[in-house]
């Protein structure tokens, strides 16, 4: 009886492998310390691999966090989106998502919100990872503060690019909030900001003054 001959992991596979691993150990790292008290000893540590091994896989600590958050992103929830035609922008699976990213650790708000600042420094790692996650994210509001515009429920002389990078700002201005008055709602502020940039109480004003059956 002949068997099979057994699959052998090539070098890239174990390259994947190892990189996944210390990224995972960055992420926990985080949770515990923080991302200040993290070091290239201790994830080294905690992956299992040497030092020199963590630095070959990325060169600075700053790579290192800059990876680690773009790992949190796949493993953190996502909002819910409809690629149908008619697809717009539904709050409450927006509101979920902004409750889920208010529950995650401190931590973990304080490393995105630092490395969103040093972004703007020129040739930091954290700029591309930024610019690519403005992008993906501009992409998916445009369309679906469209769709709004198409059922009536945004003003429809807004620009949705515009109105998406606005909606940006504002999500992420009212996470930096989070952490230091932790007080207020930001799924509920997050709408309420929404509703204001794409004129929807003017829209339904507009709407109810033309329904005839209101008898205005």
């Amino acid at each position: 009886m002949s068997t099979a001959p057994s699959r052998k992991r090539g070098p890239y596979q174990r390259s994947l492998e190892r990189r996944e691993q210390i990224v995972l150990a960055v992420v926990d790292l985080v949770d515990e310390l923080g991302h200040d008290g993290v070091t290239t000893a201790q994830v080294a540590a905690r992956s299992g691999s040497s030092e020199p091994t963590v630095l070959y896989h990325y060169p600075t600590k700053d790579h290192l966090l800059v990876a680690a958050l773009e790992r949190m992103d796949d493993l953190e929830a996502e909002i819910l989106v409809d690629n149908g035609d008619d697809a717009m922008l539904d709050y409450e699976p927006l509101r979920a998502n902004a409750d889920a990213t208010v529950a995650l650790s401190d931590n973990r708000l304080r490393l995105f919100v630092v490395l969103k600042g040093q972004a703007a420094t020129p040739g930091h790692p954290a700029g591309a990872y930024f610019v690519r996650r403005t992008e993906r994210s501009m992409e998916i509001f445009a369309r679906l503060i469209a769709g709004r515009q198409k059922a009536g429920l945004a003003h429809p002389g807004l620009d949705p690019r515009d109105t998406a990078r606005q909606v940006i700002a504002l999500w992420e201005g009212l996470t930096f909030m989070r952490l230091t008055d932790p007080a207020f709602d930001v799924g509920q502020s997050l709408i309420d900001g929404i509703r204001r940039l794409t004129g929807e109480n003017w829209m339904r004003a507009l709407a109810a003054l033309n329904d005839p059956t209101n008898g205005i």
